[in-house]
């Protein structure tokens, strides 16, 4: 998915969308920008710079949305500032059942899938140096320098204090198996996770696996689960494609 998209919604304000290209979030937002056909401008962000963002967001974290004069910041609430700004196509159905299902999944993939991909893609061996060069590739090369080793320490500190990063490789990838093999029944032979359409639950859910294909074994753990792949490839293709692998 590249950094500029060119659909013509005229009558819209300008879009402004501050990322680490990479990041499961940042791709969340860039997929639900090209659902509703918006343009939007890229700020990709030197990882340096992170820290500088603070005069946009509080936290400091991407991605950010400059709309309408407006700046959002967390995927979450950038996602519904979007679906409201363009109401069509809906994120979200309007039983108030199934948006509840939306907004639970939704938190799975943010809160529980991230941390796989997180722990597989950066502290891994197998991963870790491919993607701690792509998350850096927008720095200087004295930074890049510099960060390469601090990169896969300070993610690997993050996942212990969650948790997932303290168990062994073997366990993770069996929890991994048991949440696809889980997300295959929810989807049961249906297109879609909820209410029989594309929602913000299967943006959420495909950015996140997205990024765990990203691992080699990641990639393997999900082509064991073929109505996964079906579903996502369905999803990719109304959401601007397949992030980068």
């Amino acid at each position: 998915m590249h950094g500029l998209e060119q659909h013509d919604r005229s009558d819209m304000p300008e879009i402004v969308l501050h990322q680490l290209e990479i990041s499961p979030f940042c791709d969340k937002v860039r997929r639900v920008l090209a659902y509703k056909g918006l343009a939007y401008r890229v700020c990709n962000v030197p990882m340096a710079k992170l820290g500088q963002l603070r005069r946009l967001s509080p936290a400091g974290k991407v991605p950010i949305l400059e709309l309408d004069g407006a700046v959002l910041h967390d995927s979450s609430d950038i996602c519904r500032a979007l679906d409201k700004t363009a109401p069509s196509p809906p994120l979200f159905p309007e039983d108030p059942h199934a948006r509840a299902q939306v907004d639970i999944l939704e938190d799975w993939a943010d809160e529980s899938l991230y941390f796989f991909e997180m722990t597989m893609r950066f502290t891994w061996p197998y991963d870790r140096q491919r993607w701690v060069t792509q998350i850096l590739k927008y720095d200087s090369p004295v930074m890049r320098r510099l960060a390469r080793p601090l990169v896969p320490f300070l993610t690997r500190k993050q996942g212990v204090q969650q948790g997932l990063a303290r168990r062994t490789e073997a366990d993770i990838l069996r929890e991994l198996d048991r949440h696809l093999a889980a997300l295959a029944q929810l989807l049961n032979g249906a297109d879609y996770l909820v209410a029989g359409a594309l929602t913000l639950a299967d943006i959420a859910v495909v950015s996140q696996l997205e990024c765990v294909a990203g691992s080699g074994k990641g990639l393997a753990a999900v082509g064991r689960q073929p109505a996964v792949v079906a579903w996502m490839e369905r999803v990719e293709s109304q959401t601007g494609g397949p992030a980068l692998r």
